[in-house]
């Protein structure tokens, strides 16, 4: 088993013994299995997947870092994350609509317009949706 914890700069969103992780790092997704040998990579937005079991399940993650120390453990250190049983389409909806209009203004936002837009993305993809 693998101890997966995602946290973000307000706490734990996940603390989970999971079987399997696969994480969107920045070069690709990467998945992490136990006896994975320590890494550390860079995290994009998008979607953080794990499996115990026959369970399955989604977390939506915003860009950060991910360390596997090799002794079957996995910390995502992320910016935002959403497990599946918060994201709401209406509000990733909402958010997408928001940045793509900051994203047409003033150009101080656009780091925080784009970063907005890419968790949107994110969401969205957790919830089987296509934009």
């Amino acid at each position: 088993m693998i101890a997966l914890h995602v946290v973000t700069p307000e706490g734990k969103t996940l603390d989970q013994e999971v079987d399997e992780v696969t994480l969107p790092g920045l070069l690709g997704e990467f998945g992490v299995l136990p006896g994975h040998v320590p890494m550390l990579s860079a995290m994009k937005a998008g979607v953080l997947r794990y499996r115990r079991g026959q369970e399955r399940g989604l977390v939506a993650v915003g860009p950060g870092f991910a360390e596997v120390d090799g002794k079957d453990k996995v910390v995502a250190l992320v910016q935002r994350a959403l497990p599946s049983s918060r994201l709401s389409s209406e509000a990733a909806d909402q958010l997408l609509a928001d940045a793509s209009e900051r994203l047409k203004g003033d150009k101080s936002e656009r780091g925080s317009a784009e970063a907005d837009r890419d968790f949107a993305l994110a969401q969205l993809e957790a919830l089987g949706k296509k934009s």
